[in-house]
């Protein structure tokens, strides 16, 4: 019996210090901090810029290895905020450039024409 509980309890504590599958908090499920990919997707994304591939994040990062996941995840979101038909219309105004990030999302032609139409006036 008392292998059996040894066998257990090592178990439940191996099971207790693992992490998730790619080691980033955040990046499998919402109980954590976003990781630092996902952040990095999101200012990405509200700031305008077009998505990076994997090598240009290595060069501006200096990290060899990308969790494309999160940071996918995280330009997806700063999209949601940012292409927003009042958000791209206040850019017109403001005679700002249609933000890249905006160019591959469902709605970026609408988008795109009535920040055409507000630049124009």
């Amino acid at each position: 019996m008392k292998p059996m509980i040894t066998i257990f309890c090592t178990l439940l504590f191996i099971s207790g210090c693992s992490s998730s599958p790619d080691g980033m908090p955040g990046s499998s499920d919402n109980s954590g901090p976003p990781s630092k990919w996902f952040e990095i997707g999101h200012y990405e994304a509200i700031t305008g810029n077009d998505v990076k591939d994997n090598t240009v994040l290595s060069e501006w990062y200096g990290e060899a290895e990308i969790n494309r996941t999160s940071y996918l995840q995280g330009f997806a979101k700063g999209q949601d905020e940012l292409c927003q038909p009042e958000k791209i219309a206040d850019l017109a105004k403001t005679n700002k450039e249609f933000p890249a990030s905006c160019n591959s999302v469902p709605n970026a032609e609408q988008l795109k024409n009535n920040w055409q139409q507000l630049i124009e006036k």
